[in-house]
């Protein structure tokens, strides 16, 4: 073996990737654990504005219900489904899109939980609404039932994860004596 083939082997072992690539279904399962942590920010105290936002929220979030965002703020259509029913799904058009406009939500909603909705899976950037679809049920009614329940949980998942819980008073008192 000569000097220049054990040379050009060492080469070719050095040039290959030491790092495997990533690939996205490896974070995907990662991703779901990261989408119920709650976010912190290191801004120090939160300032007045703030806690009454969150106060707002807070009182909002305590009468929200089914009937807390009226039907009459979205619109629902229907077109052909791709999901469970055989032929059926050829025939019939159950699979629901609702969208409920961001103004429309504005108006009813504290602004922590709108901002946050803003970043949401469901937030459509080219009509400024929330746009959430569902064929998995063979009828209309109940895919468009759907969506708003995946709505609503959309909503608690959002006040949960941005609206911290109040702090009793003891518990500040002892905070600020350490």
């Amino acid at each position: 073996m000569t000097f220049n083939s054990i040379f050009s082997r060492t080469l070719v072992f050095f040039q290959r990737p030491i790092i495997r690539p990533i690939y996205a279904s490896s974070l995907q399962s990662n991703s779901a654990l990261l989408h119920n942590c709650r976010t912190f920010t290191s801004k120090g105290q939160p300032n007045a504005d703030d806690e009454a936002e969150f106060d707002a929220a807070r009182k909002w979030f305590a009468a929200f219900d089914a009937s807390t965002i009226p039907a009459k703020l979205s619109k629902t259509t229907f077109s052909a489904s791709s999901g469970p029913g055989g032929q059926k799904v050829n025939k019939t058009s159950s699979k629901a899109t609702t969208v409920w406009p961001m103004k429309s939500l504005e108006s009813i909603m504290p602004k922590v939980i709108h901002r946050e909705l803003l970043r949401s899976s469901y937030y459509a950037a080219s009509s400024h609404s929330i746009l959430i679809q569902c064929d998995s049920n063979r009828g209309q009614v109940d895919n468009k039932e759907e969506t708003y329940r995946r709505l609503h949980e959309e909503i608690r998942r959002i006040y949960k994860a941005s609206v911290p819980g109040v702090t009793p008073a003891e518990q500040k008192k002892k905070v600020e004596q350490l």
